[in-house]
């Protein structure tokens, strides 16, 4: 029967627990290992025969190894597929209780979701992968037996048959070693060495916290809610402790979002650090952390203010960490001693540790677990644990049954008020409506609607209603309220008026600046009040140019009918010029007999002045050139290279040819 931890069971504690059961099994087959090894050398050391007779027993400890092994390998994968199992439920029922408390799902859902666990087939991955892992421990752990027998018949063996006490200390120091570090040569993901023990405990709170949160994860997918914070624990080290009440997003993009506020439903905007996968990325979640995800509801969830990382206290407790293994290695030597000194030898280093401990826990205040002082960390025997789970789910069915009855009772009630408050609201609803009947029957019959009156029935009513001092008085109140509505309008659009005449100014001074600097700095005036303004040059230029033409006495609507009026004095001044210059002589013969008005000639295509226009008059536009409307526009814009193209096009200086 697999452990169903409660919903309000804390997180660290499901995820020891759970590790515990799987950590029972290793610890005690390493302590059966160690026992066996240590009694079969110690056995008959006094025969003369010993060394070849403990030689002879290497095979016999193998198969006992083997067999012992073969026993771990059957349960290690069914409690291994258990823990997770049951971390993911207990991760999801937490998540689900979550919500529930910060009013994210009301009764009948919390009820609807309780027995539908999301996403198990990604439980059964996490389930698989850890399974696997701890099967590859298998071979290390019976090579590792077969070198400390080795090294234990070695250390055992009598002084005599080892030819120096020298010899013999050495060997037994490699067994004193040997059996304080416990089962060693495991190296994870990142190139680190650990002990049976320590793996097996790193492996499955790993594995198993992992489980939790990604059963918490898929039940608030399942209950449509994106955001996370991190948890706050005591004991966060300096690369995980930095997400603490940050919000994360399961998915999407990260950065300020506006999102609803769930309880006033006004927009609110909150920062996303990251998404849960680039935040474990970034170390959250590494092994042996105690972190867990909690829903994030816009408005309801309460971050906690931020806390600077305390490194004085996590070395504090690395330095309790150090001495509890060192209390756990000469536990280990002591299980495991071929003789009585190195037994005492070894309960004296303890007390000498655990004085220490004492020590350490006074001066720092730290609460000392004296079950990590233990061989298996207090984990007890896989007995223990089977009854310890049983026991658990026992009492996980009965609150299940009393939660349901607890749950039934509480919807009757709900169901219940909720009757009284329609009813409730109902009657008052009913009650105002009649009162408002009552009131607006008893304003038809005193006075009239005033409100619905025109500013001219208004004025006429003064004398209508001198007579009726209460109507009189009603009357002028809505017109004194038409007045302040009037002049409040007008107040608004003064104000309004003289913030945009304000914001002009502020924003002609600021161009007025940058003008002046653009200037300084080098630029041509009309292209620097283009760059302050925002302006095309273009319109600059026709701005100046209908400045310039109206100062010289044109009129016209715009630019184009000003250019247009002063192109027609410039095309007589030429035609006077070219008259005088040819001395009349304007027209060819042909154009003279055709009846051509030699002013015409000055306007218009230029194929028609080639062909009318005398030798004289042709030599006089290659020297002086004809004028065409859009060269003159171009000449009063200032546009010497669009006068130029403008020329070229209209003949150039070619009228000759």
């Amino acid at each position: 029967m697999a452990w169903s931890p409660t919903p309000d069971r804390d997180p660290g504690e499901v995820i020891e627990q759970l590790a515990r059961d799987i950590l029972a099994l290793f610890t005690q087959t390493e302590a059966r290992l160690l026992g066996e090894i240590a009694r079969r050398a110690r056995a008959g050391q006094d025969t003369p025969a010993w060394a070849a007779e403990k030689a002879a027993a290497a095979r016999e400890m193998r198969l006992a190894a083997e067999r012992i092994l073969a026993q771990l390998s059957g349960q290690a994968g069914q409690a291994a597929a258990e823990a997770l199992l049951a971390a993911y439920q207990a991760g999801a029922a937490r998540a689900l209780a979550q919500l529930y408390a910060l009013g994210a799902l009301d009764a009948d859902q919390l009820a609807h979701l309780r027995d539908v666990i999301p996403g198990m087939d990604a439980a059964t991955l996490l389930a698989a992968d850890l399974t696997s892992r701890l099967e590859a421990m298998f071979l290390r752990i019976l090579r590792w037996t077969q070198d400390a027998f080795q090294t234990a018949i070695a250390a055992a063996a009598p002084a005599q048959l080892l030819g120096t006490a020298t010899t013999h200390t050495a060997q037994r120091s490699a067994w004193d070693r040997l059996a304080a570090d416990g089962v060693t040569g495991f190296v994870d993901r990142a190139g680190r060495t650990w002990n049976l023990a320590s793996y097996v405990e790193m492996a499955t709170r790993t594995a198993t916290g992992r489980a939790w949160n990604d059963g918490h994860l898929a039940r608030m997918e399942q209950a449509d809610i994106d955001l996370v914070t991190v948890s706050r624990t005591t004991d966060g080290c300096a690369l995980c402790s930095r997400w603490e009440g940050r919000i994360l997003a399961r998915s999407g993009e990260t950065g300020d979002h506006s999102v609803d506020n769930e309880l006033t439903g006004k927009p609110m905007t909150v920062d996303i650090a990251a998404t849960v996968d680039d935040a474990r990325a970034q170390g959250l979640m590494h092994p042996n952390c105690r972190h867990t995800f909690i829903p994030y509801i816009p408005g309801v969830t309460v971050l906690p203010e931020p806390v600077e990382h305390d490194q004085d206290a996590e070395n504090e407790r690395e330095h309790l960490r150090a001495l509890e293994r060192k209390v756990r290695r000469e536990k280990r030597k002591e299980a495991a001693a071929l003789d009585d000194t190195a037994a005492r030898l070894a309960r004296a280093k303890i007390r000498d540790l655990q004085a220490e401990i004492r020590q350490h826990v006074a001066e720092t205040g730290l609460n000392r677990k004296r079950y990590r002082e233990q061989i298996n960390l207090g984990h007890g025997d896989m007995r223990a644990a089977e009854r310890r789970r049983a026991e658990v789910a026992e009492q996980v069915a009965e609150g299940t049954a009393e939660q349901a009855r607890l749950d039934a009772v509480a919807t009757e009630q709900a169901q219940r008020r909720e009757q009284e408050r329609l009813a409730a609201e109902q009657a008052e609803r009913e009650a105002a409506e009649a009162e408002a009947r009552e009131a607006e029957a008893r304003e038809a019959e005193a006075l009239p609607d005033f409100t619905e009156f025109s500013d001219e029935q208004l004025d006429a009513g003064i004398g209508d209603y001198a007579e009726d001092p209460e109507a009189l008085d009603a009357l002028l109140a809505e017109m004194d309220r038409r007045q302040a509505e009037h002049d409040a309008a007008d107040e608004r659009r003064e104000r309004q008026r003289q913030q945009r005449q304000q914001r002009r100014e502020e924003q002609q001074r600021a161009q007025w600046e940058r003008f002046e600097q653009l200037l300084a700095e080098g630029w041509d005036e009309q292209d620097a009040e283009a760059e302050a303004t925002g302006r095309s040059v273009e319109a600059i230029r026709r701005r100046d140019a209908i400045t310039r033409l109206r100062g010289e006495g044109y009129s016209g609507r715009g630019f184009d009918e000003l250019a247009r009026a002063s192109f027609r004095d410039q095309v007589y001044a030429a035609y006077i010029a070219a008259e005088a210059a040819t001395n009349g002589y304007l027209l060819s013969n042909e154009a003279e007999a055709a009846g051509i008005e030699p002013l015409s000639l000055f306007t218009g295509p230029a194929a028609r002045a080639r062909r009318w226009a005398s030798d004289e008059l042709l030599e006089w536009w290659d020297e002086n050139g004809r004028l065409t409307f859009e060269e003159w526009v171009a000449e009063l814009l200032g546009d010497s290279r669009r006068a130029r193209d403008a020329r070229y096009r209209s003949g150039g200086e070619t009228w000759l040819q």
